[in-house]
């Protein structure tokens, strides 16, 4: 099936804006003092996943300012097809899988989230969509972004892959947000 990159972009602002919404909802109805609590003695607490959240885009941002500031819009951009790139399409393949996965350092949260770790969450969820929308102008598939989880010389990911991993990260740990608050 032929996917082009305003088809993409569409199909990843609607899952965004849902996926906030109902993280919203579930995090928001809990009691502050729980978000730190750990159902799973192994596993992190509400307050860790969302902070991991954050962490992870935290180390996206320059990079992908600094991208997008170098190149020129493409006005027929969104009308181009777009596909994965071999180690976008393997990462965000990895995430869609149920199995349990350790995070890498780079990503991993501190023992407590930081202050207003809810707000700066949502706020953050906010502004991809922004920066999303802001870069539809752009091809997607031809802009490359390295993984910070990754080394150097591992290979980019495109653009269009980087933000397919951002909404199927949150959604994932959006389950396991529910699944904590259930168990709080």
């Amino acid at each position: 099936m032929r996917k082009l990159q305003r088809d993409l972009l569409e199909e990843l602002r609607k899952e965004a804006i849902a996926t906030r919404d109902k993280l919203a909802a579930t995090i928001r109805a809990i009691d502050p003092a729980e978000l730190n609590e750990h159902p799973e003695p192994e596993g992190w607490s509400v307050g860790q996943v969302l902070e991991h959240l954050i962490v992870a885009d935290e180390h996206y941002d320059a990079p992908l300012a600094e991208l997008l500031r170098s190149v020129r819009p493409d006005a027929g951009a969104p009308a181009r097809e777009w596909k994965s790139s071999l180690i976008g399409g393997m990462i965000a393949g990895s995430l869609l899988k149920p199995k349990k996965l350790k995070s890498p350092v780079v990503f991993r949260p501190g023992p407590t989230p930081r202050n207003g770790v809810v707000e700066a969450l949502l706020a953050r969820e906010l502004y991809f969509v922004k920066v999303m929308e802001d870069a539809a102008s752009y091809d997607w598939r031809a802009l490359r972004i390295g993984s910070p989880a990754l080394p150097r010389w591992a290979p980019k990911m495109n653009v269009g892959d980087g933000f397919r991993i951002h909404v199927i990260h949150v959604t994932r740990h959006a389950l396991q947000v529910e699944r904590l608050v259930a168990k709080l």
